[in-house]
């Protein structure tokens, strides 16, 4: 099916142009251009679209008014801002409706990819209610234990970048949120960042503090006690899952941007149960059901009931939201990695390995899977004569030892 784009923008030179650098993709897409964002609405009434992408500066009807409504009326369709200058308030204004901001001028190979990866992403995810809800997220909720502590760093005078980012780096949801916005050009250009601390030296703490109180850019984990007992040992599991990628892919010999995407993709794999908890609350509570009663995995319980797993789910949301697509692609295939056809050691490898190796030396935590490791693949990669090593060095991290608390679980 032929994929439909369109741009709004009252600036008929800045469309022309456009149109003009995107022709030679007509054959593959159905691009439209408008005026206004009162056209926008009508011709997405008359006939979906699966990308939008506006300026933000438009007389009457502004870049951030068009995309709330958007993502009111039209939720599966993914939101874009392309615009230059625009003043400090419009931004924040967007932060919330906009899963990607691109600046003006924009290269137009740089566009094209932006796009492509989007309308990928449509295929990811093969079910348009869990499309809708996960479009719909401004930001994934936070675990009890850094929501806390990141309110008490606020309310504390002398707090530095160095206690912002040692928060965010452990909790799943802030760290997806700095992300998109350092990786989009919300508060500045836009930079490739594959790590939370780095994110948040970027935007620094001032725009952070003010994010937080004007736009809750972080907000609370809230669920039923069934779901809060389901989620106990997740922040454990992720956490831990992070540290061994790290020490995988520094086993590898990688370098830091492989080393650190391993962390957030260790960290962020599960983050789809998180999406999936607090967004479909109620379906969720019966993939629960299913997975105790007929003793299933909680991949295979959400297949059975959602039609869809944590993964996809999980991936579909931080490709939306712009993450690298290292990062996309561990947490999409942490448990399927040969479907992303690898062709050597990535973070994704090292995700993978991780989660099944910490469930097999952690058999007493409350996250265990009955995940399998891909040995065919890594044979097929040559990785295979590093599971001793890469063992090693789970032991090493001491998981499911006397000293591995879970006091910042989902629990308590």
């Amino acid at each position: 099916m032929t994929k439909r784009i369109l741009f709004v923008d009252d600036e008929h030179m800045v469309l022309h142009g456009i149109e003009r650098s995107l022709h030679g993709m007509k054959q593959e897409w159905h691009i439209e251009f408008l005026p206004s964002g009162a056209e926008a609405l009508e011709a997405m009434e008359r006939q979906p679209f699966d990308v939008v992408i506006t300026d933000m500066r438009m007389p009457g009807m502004d870049g951030a008014q068009l995309l709330k409504k958007v993502k009111e009326r039209f939720p599966q369709t993914v939101r874009m801002a392309l615009s230059g200058q625009s003043d400090r308030a419009t931004i924040l204004r967007s932060v919330g409706p906009t899963h990607q901001y691109l600046s003006k001028p924009c290269d137009v190979e740089e566009l094209k990819q932006k796009l492509v990866r989007a309308l990928s992403l449509r295929d990811l995810l093969d079910n348009a209610t869990l499309k809708e809800a996960v479009s719909r997220l401004e930001t994934v909720p936070s675990f009890p234990g850094p929501y806390t502590d990141w309110n008490r760093l606020l309310q504390t005078s002398g707090s530095s970048i160095a206690d912002a980012a040692q928060i965010i780096s452990g909790d799943m949801g802030m760290t997806a949120k700095v992300l998109q916005l350092v990786n989009s050009a919300f508060l500045g250009p836009p930079v490739q960042a594959v790590s939370s601390r780095k994110a948040v030296s970027l935007i620094g703490l001032d725009n952070l503090r003010t994010l937080t109180l004007s736009l809750r850019l972080f907000v609370p984990f809230e669920s039923s006690e069934a779901i809060g007992r389901s989620l106990a040992g997740v922040w454990q599991h992720s956490h831990d899952c992070a540290l061994l990628a790290q020490a995988i892919a520094q086993s590898q010999g990688c370098p830091s941007d492989i080393v650190e995407a391993a962390y957030a993709g260790g960290l962020l794999h599960d983050i789809g149960i998180l999406v999936l908890a607090s967004a479909c609350s109620e379906r969720y509570e019966l993939t629960l059901r299913v997975r105790k009663e007929k003793k299933l995995s909680t991949a295979e319980s959400e297949y059975q009931t959602l039609g869809s797993t944590h993964a996809q789910v999980g991936g579909y949301l931080l490709g939306l939201w712009g993450l690298p697509e290292p990062i996309v692609e561990a947490v999409a295939w942490h448990h399927e990695p040969a479907q992303a056809k690898p062709s050597a050691f990535s973070p994704l490898i090292a995700v993978h390995v991780a989660t099944v190796l910490h469930d097999k030396i952690d058999p007493c935590g409350t996250h265990v899977e009955s995940d399998t490791m891909d040995e065919q693949l890594l044979d097929r990669l040559g990785l295979k004569d590093q599971l001793p090593v890469w063992m090693e060095a789970a032991r090493q991290l001491s998981f499911g030892g006397e000293n591995h608390g879970r006091e910042n679980s989902a629990g308590g």
